[in-house]
């Protein structure tokens, strides 16, 4: 295997690194789920290589299983009825569905998060009424996208710039010959 490709793989390699970074799961105290709530995305993330003879043509990063459905919105975001994120995406009603809520429910449990009345005391609501009113924000603003690969690109590029450029140099000088008159030089 060439230099450049050792290198393009360890390239990758950091890259869905940082990129399972940015989507979060540090710890706080006894919360190991900080930042996400079942960690179903971070863990599929993959890449692939695509070879052509001894030569990397392209690496393509994605998900994989089931995240592989959401992971696009997480990544752009989703534009909400009411706000605009930016995103390709749009929610077309502000209602959630039973799936939206069903989702929100499970993520209400993970998170452990519970309602509160005007003077700050835990109120008795049902998780699905807190479901459906988180749900219906949600699709009212929208969510904003983490762009978790674009970050994670830009910030591993900055280092293997030099790294790819040497590797590249080593990998020509083995194949440079030259002819002066009857002196051949090789490398």
């Amino acid at each position: 295997m060439s230099k450049v490709n050792e290198t393009l793989i360890a390239f990758a390699d950091d890259i869905l690194k940082s990129a399972k970074r940015h989507l979060g799961g540090r710890r706080i105290g006894k919360n190991k789920n900080y930042g996400v709530a079942t960690g179903t995305l971070k863990r599929s993330l993959n890449y692939r290589v695509r070879v052509r003879g001894n030569e990397i043509r392209e690496i393509t990063f994605g998900a994989k299983g089931k995240a592989k459905k959401y992971a696009p919105f997480i990544h752009f975001g989703v534009n909400g009825t009411r706000k605009n994120q930016g995103s390709p995406y749009s929610y077309k009603f502000e209602n959630p569905s039973r799936k939206h809520r069903t989702a929100l429910k499970s993520w209400i449990r993970a998170k452990g998060i519970k309602a509160r009345d005007e003077k700050g005391r835990f109120k008795k609501q049902s998780a699905d009424s807190l479901a459906y009113v988180l749900g219906r924000a949600v699709k009212r603003k929208g969510i904003v996208g983490l762009r978790f690969y674009e970050k994670a690109y830009t910030a591993v590029s900055k280092r293997y710039t030099k790294k790819l450029g040497a590797a590249f140099a080593e990998d020509i000088a083995g194949k440079f010959k030259a002819n002066l008159g009857n002196i051949t030089i090789k490398n």
